[in-house]
């Protein structure tokens, strides 16, 4: 989060897109922003009372951008040879672990994301463990993970595939080393927290298991499962045991989700697509095509896409939409992808995603529209204050916000 203010800011004349999912554009529109939050957002019109007002005809206006999956300071740029804070894999269950507690603000990335106009990015835990933790949604200004956090612990990381097999029975010798591994111990960790709810239940006095309490969350369909699954197989399996045991269930890159769409839109589960510009590492990655992002989006499926950064850098978010348009997709649904859809999966919708009243104030402005790859950020605004700006760019009221004043 950044510095409260009060002042009353009319940023008027540009293309304003709102984000929404029917990809509203108002041509000559007008955001009002009262200290942090958005008051008034519609056509330009004349200005009353004490206000700054900020022109940009010519210009383009849209709510600041998403990433709903990357790794953001836990998988710091740069640093060869240093260990990473992305994945704890001296074991396969650690439900109970925090990105949170991992997040470095130092991290290169947020100053490349507040230049490329993304404004929110959710951290999760790698992929190496069948259970990995829990992901944390931040803002990309601040250097007090503690403030920057919208939910610290927002999802619980689950994997399929690959990754497990290759770090834990590959690598180290142990279980799981297949796939049947990985699904028993899913299986019998959620098992596990229900014995011991239980158990609870009957005596008040049962030990308080910080990991059971992680899994009990997502029982109750507190917080949801976020699955790491990129084949086919492994997406049903993950449909399968979200199902089993009553979880609400996102699925994490998904390429082989259009395979098995039925299913997908049977289970209910939204999907995080990505990410693209990548060459074929494995099986896991032979069917990735931007046109899956129409096949879901017209199935009726929640959908974003990702960078899964460092993997693509968060900066080529906005690129990667844009090659949804190419695909098929409406220029505005694609904008929803890493704007109010991205929002709605990570359940911040009440603070962030879309310009609308009442919510934060985080938007950016460029010289063309939003998607496309010769447009250029002009600046980037979170809650109300101007976190990055060209530096031949418009002259901004309040100046730019140095990330060591953020709180």
């Amino acid at each position: 989060m950044v510095e409260a203010s009060t002042a009353r800011r009319i940023y008027r004349g540009a293309t304003v897109y709102l984000g929404d999912a029917a990809g509203t554009v108002i041509p000559d529109g007008q955001l009002e922003v009262v200290g942090t939050r958005i008051v008034g957002v519609g056509p330009a019109c004349p200005v009353d009372g004490d206000a700054e007002v900020v022109d940009l005809t010519g210009l383009h206006l849209c709510p600041g951008l998403i990433e709903t999956h990357g790794h953001l300071g836990n998988l710091p740029e740069g640093f060869v040879g240093e260990s990473k804070d992305l994945n704890e894999m001296t074991r396969p269950l650690t439900p109970a672990l925090r990105a949170f507690d991992a997040v470095w603000p130092g991290d290169v990335a947020f100053a490349k994301a507040r230049a490329a106009g993304v404004t929110t990015v959710c951290t999760l835990p790698g992929s190496a463990n069948v259970l990995g933790g829990l992901a944390v949604t931040l803002k990309t200004a601040g250097n007090d993970v503690a403030r920057m956090a919208l939910r610290p612990a927002d999802a619980l990381k689950a994997a399929f595939g690959h990754n497990v097999k290759h770090s834990h029975g590959i690598k180290a010798n142990r279980f799981p080393l297949t796939r049947m591994g990985i699904a028993h111990l899913f299986r019998e960790a959620f098992e596990a927290a229900l014995r011991y709810e239980s158990k609870r239940l009957l005596d008040d006095n049962a030990p308080v298991d910080s990991e059971h309490e992680v899994l009990l969350r997502a029982l109750r369909r507190e917080i949801p499962l976020r699955a790491h699954a990129y084949r086919s197989d492994d997406i049903l399996a993950a449909i399968r045991l979200a199902e089993q045991f009553g979880l609400r269930l996102v699925i994490e890159h998904g390429f082989e989700a259009p395979l098995v769409l039925e299913q997908v839109v049977a289970s209910g589960a939204a999907v995080v697509y990505g990410p693209s510009f990548r060459t074929c590492g494995g099986s896991e990655h032979l069917n990735y095509d931007f046109a899956g992002v129409v096949d879901l989006v017209r199935a009726g499926v929640k959908v974003a896409v990702m960078t899964d950064h460092p993997i693509v850098p968060v900066e080529y978010l906005a690129i990667q939409a844009g090659l949804c348009v190419r695909a098929g997709l409406t220029a505005g649904e694609a904008l929803h992808l890493i704007t109010g859809a991205a929002a709605d999966i990570l359940e911040v919708a009440d603070r962030v995603g879309r310009l609308s009243v009442g919510l934060d104030a985080d938007f950016v402005v460029l010289d063309g529209p939003p998607l496309e790859v010769a447009s250029r950020v002009q600046f980037t605004c979170i809650e109300g204050a101007a976190v990055w700006q060209r530096g031949d760019g418009i002259p901004l009221p309040g100046g730019v916000l140095g990330t060591n004043r953020a709180r």
